[in-house]
């Protein structure tokens, strides 16, 4: 697959995340594309960096742990959807974390 088509197909869904909240299909999909999308830029960082007419075991190696590195976060965020509150609703939770930190902390503070 292109990487330019990844990017196409990944702007719309972000889009629909930011625009219509959470969705257990967008989630899905976007557990999907964003590995995706990863890879396909940290295999050209190891294209790049570690050649493999230069370095053949260690490119070979860290293609290996490439994969399973990406494998790893599509099963995690597989267990985000079903398990847990979606990958939309996980990552606002990570965005606003300092935010209720501090508002849990000037409330505890303040009685």
């Amino acid at each position: 697959m292109n990487e330019r088509a990844v990017s196409l197909i990944s702007a719309p869904i972000l889009a629909t995340a930011l625009i219509y909240g959470a969705h257990p299909i967008n989630d899905m999909l976007m557990g999907i594309v964003l590995p995706i999308h990863a890879y396909m830029g940290f295999e050209q960082v190891l294209a790049d960096y570690f050649d493999a007419r230069r370095w053949p075991v260690i490119s070979r190696v860290l293609k290996y742990a490439l994969v399973a590195v990406t494998g790893l976060s599509m099963f995690g965020a597989w267990r985000i959807n079903t398990t847990d509150v979606g990958l939309t609703n996980y990552f606002a939770r990570l965005w606003n974390a300092n935010k209720t930190k501090a508002a849990d902390a000037e409330s505890s503070g303040s009685k």
